[in-house]
């Protein structure tokens, strides 16, 4: 069980319930001898009746049973009751002849006994009464006994409203346990949800302001983790964006030898061999450039710069021309679409620059020859847009949230990118505001990439 509520909720549960069942059984223990006291009495009085119905009558001694004496115990539990008198010397005067009458210890006015006759358990009381006649005197035994349906009756009837109140109360206390539960741990809740909000590379510190003391420490120790992973992070995307500049410049002298050694006469062999090491050096400089402008892209996240008015019409018209003849060589209709005559943003230019080109690079890279790929720009309700259309094979909906990750390639078996195209585009968003959705095309094949920026007057 991984629930905490649940935990807590168990943890008070438990001892409760056992308090509930020690309370019960003391209530019920309680119950039962206010029952006996009640019964002790009734049988009490009716003995005390029979015993002054005892006298000397002609010489013998008579017992007369008076009816309240068997009265007392009328109810609706109708219970039986037993009677003997008879004398110390065990002559019988009146009553049941079977029934047991237990010797009185010295000096004791009454004994109760709790004894079974006829099949029934009973309660019995015995009392004795001297009687004086020439100067003798004759012990008389009072003994009176009874069924015990009206014990059980009274002593439940005390007993179960004393434990439906206990009950009410532990379900009361249940209740308002998993209500004060809840609102405790909405701060808990409020911290999760927010964390879930986050974009996956945000790092900033949570805030403790709302928290309990207990938790607050927690949450201090994950924002102290939070920064180490922070700096870390930092120092990597330093080294990676200090490496891609030192690497910049060796590369393009490679790349000019590598042009010059090509124009020179050799054999075919080395021609094909210096082709290939042309092909690899110009991909190193695409992910020199890639990676510098990934690593701009993240250093503007927060607007740390200014950023300055750009016509996305003229962006577009410029990004097109220059992935023209990569358009041609692999067979794409590359065409331009604007649905207004100006779209000004604020953004940085290069960053502005480097998403609409990576999106566009990155249709034309996975659209196959015969197919198109369209730009379009346009304004909805005072925010401007970016399109962009293709017919290449689309993206499955549960390899969407991925394809922004660096070097991600998917189930793509074309090499010929870096894999940090669409990472550049996220980054470049972020850096201005905008947001970058990617859907399947709704009226043919294909996927449609659509960039809105925020409105220029935010």
């Amino acid at each position: 069980m991984t629930s905490l509520r649940l935990r807590l909720l168990l943890w008070v549960l438990l001892p409760m319930t056992l308090a509930l069942a020690l309370t019960a059984r003391l209530s019920w223990s309680n119950a039962r001898d206010v029952a006996r006291l009640v019964q002790d009495r009734q049988l009490l009085a009716s003995a005390q009746m029979m015993a002054g119905q005892v006298s000397w009558q002609d010489g013998q001694l008579t017992a007369q049973t008076p009816p309240a004496a068997l009265e007392i115990f009328a109810s609706p539990a109708q219970d039986r009751v037993y009677f003997q008198v008879r004398t110390a010397q065990g002559r019988l005067l009146a009553g049941w002849p079977g029934l047991t009458v237990p010797a009185l210890p010295g000096g004791a006015a009454a004994r109760y006994d709790d004894a079974r006759f006829q099949g029934d358990t009973v309660r019995q009381v015995t009392l004795s009464r001297a009687l004086y006649r020439n100067d003798q005197t004759t012990q008389v035994l009072i003994s009176v006994a009874e069924t015990r349906r009206a014990f059980d009756r009274l002593a439940a009837s005390l007993w179960w409203p004393t434990l439906l109140h206990e009950s009410a109360l532990l379900i009361l206390a249940l209740a308002l346990m998993l209500l004060g539960l809840t609102l405790e741990l909405r701060p808990l809740l409020r911290l999760r949800a927010a964390l879930r909000a986050r974009d996956s590379s945000d790092l900033s510190p949570l805030r403790t302001v709302a928290l309990q003391r207990e938790l607050r420490p927690i949450v201090e120790t994950l924002n102290q983790h939070a920064a180490q992973l922070t700096r870390q992070i930092e120092l990597q995307k330093r080294f990676i964006a200090d490496a891609a500049h030192q690497l910049r410049t060796p590369v393009a002298l490679i790349a000019t030898q590598l042009d010059y050694a090509s124009r020179q006469p050799a054999s075919a062999e080395l021609q094909h061999t210096l082709a290939a090491l042309g092909n690899g050096s110009r991909q190193l400089a695409q992910l020199i450039h890639q990676l510098l402008s990934l690593s701009q892209a993240e250093a503007s996240r927060g607007g740390v710069r200014p950023t300055q008015a750009v016509d996305l019409v003229d962006l577009a018209r410029e990004v097109v021309i220059e992935l023209a003849a990569l358009a041609d060589a692999r067979g794409i209709d590359l065409g331009f679409l604007p649905a207004c005559t100006q779209a000004e943003v604020q953004a940085y230019p290069a960053l502005a620059h480097a998403l609409l080109f990576n999106l566009v690079d990155n249709a034309v890279r996975y659209t196959p020859r015969g197919g198109s790929v369209t730009v379009q720009v346009g304004l909805d309700e005072g925010r401007a847009w970016l399109q962009v259309d293709d017919t290449g094979p689309g993206i499955p909906a549960e390899l969407r949230p991925h394809v922004f990750e660096r070097f991600y390639r998917g189930n793509s078996a074309d090499t010929s990118g870096t894999g940090l195209g669409l990472a550049i585009v996220r980054e470049s968003a972020l850096a201005f505001g905008a947001e970058v959705t990617l859907d399947n095309r709704p009226d043919s094949a294909g996927l449609s990439a659509r960039v809105r920026f925020p409105r220029a007057d935010v």
